[in-house]
């Protein structure tokens, strides 16, 4: 768990975050945001990120695809189990952490196969092939995540807020280019305030990039470009969150054309959400 043994992380936060979208002078609850930062919270995250892709997977893939669909429904149901063992919390966790594992391999694989069999257009999708990557760069990031977390190792603050940004940072501007590509073309508005916050976050990514190779390991102490770094992405992934949420009240008022499953944006929020709560408490999860 990034900068923390295996266990409780000092600190852990039961802090749900709530957003009120106005309209019409009435408050409705959006969204809400209350997993535990413990052990079990973040193995339950990470499934619940491959639980979503799988659903969201599934209704891109042609009828004429049964045995990817019956593949991809197996994953589904797979990762629903263990996702739904993380949040109640129950057994043990190392034996969790190595079912989570074998569950995302499974569901990793699947993916990976399929996106080599679309890159020879050799299978039948609408999923765009660089959606299947992004989906497949998570469930890679979810291993690499419950790796640290058997093995306690120790993560400088510096390394973890380099890391995270670089990796969710081109996760974020994925999403707003998705949330383009679902977006009727009649949203002429929105359309152009996602592509100007797409390319703001392309922005912020290639700058993550950059000092990732400036500030050279080791990286024993924060530096104050990296801390201001921080503290800008902190406030831009709180600013996206938002954004996200209000147009996920959109959605779910039918006030927008969009061909978007009607909880991506709610998915892509959490993200947001575990990026800037990461960055605040310096440690990768």
């Amino acid at each position: 768990m990034g900068n923390y043994p295996m266990g409780e992380l000092p600190n852990s936060r039961d802090r749900g975050l709530e957003f009120y979208i106005i309209r019409n002078g009435v408050g409705v609850l959006a969204y809400t945001d209350n997993y535990e930062r413990d052990a079990y919270g973040i193995i339950a995250f990470w499934l619940r990120n491959d639980y979503d892709h799988g659903r969201f997977f599934d209704r891109e893939i042609s009828h004429y695809e049964t045995e990817l669909a019956r593949a991809n429904l197996n994953n589904i149901q797979r990762l629903g189990a263990v996702w739904q063992k993380a949040e109640s919390k129950t057994g043990d966790l190392g034996t969790l952490i190595q079912e989570a594992q074998h569950a995302s391999r499974e569901f990793h694989s699947l993916l990976a196969y399929t996106m080599d069999k679309s890159l020879h257009c050799e299978v039948i999708i609408s999923t765009p092939i660089s959606l299947l990557d992004h989906m497949v760069r998570e469930s890679e990031e979810s291993q690499k995540v419950y790796k640290l977390m058997e093995s306690g190792r120790q993560i400088s603050p510096s390394d973890a807020i380099i890391h995270e940004t670089v990796f969710w940072l081109r996760q974020m501007a994925d999403h707003l280019g998705y949330i383009r590509h679902y977006s009727d073309v009649s949203n002429y508005e929105v359309n152009f305030q996602v592509t100007q916050m797409m390319q703001k976050f392309e922005r912020l990514l290639m700058q993550a990039t950059a000092l990732k190779t400036m500030i050279r390991r080791p990286r024993n102490e924060k530096l104050p470009i990296l801390a201001h770094f921080k503290e800008m992405i902190i406030k831009e992934a709180k600013s996206l969150e938002e954004f996200k949420l209000e147009l996920d009240a959109l959605i779910k008022q039918c006030a927008i054309a969009t061909t978007s499953p009607p909880d991506l944006l709610e998915h892509i929020a959490r993200e947001a959400h575990h990026l800037w709560r990461n960055l605040e408490d310096e440690r990768i999860t």
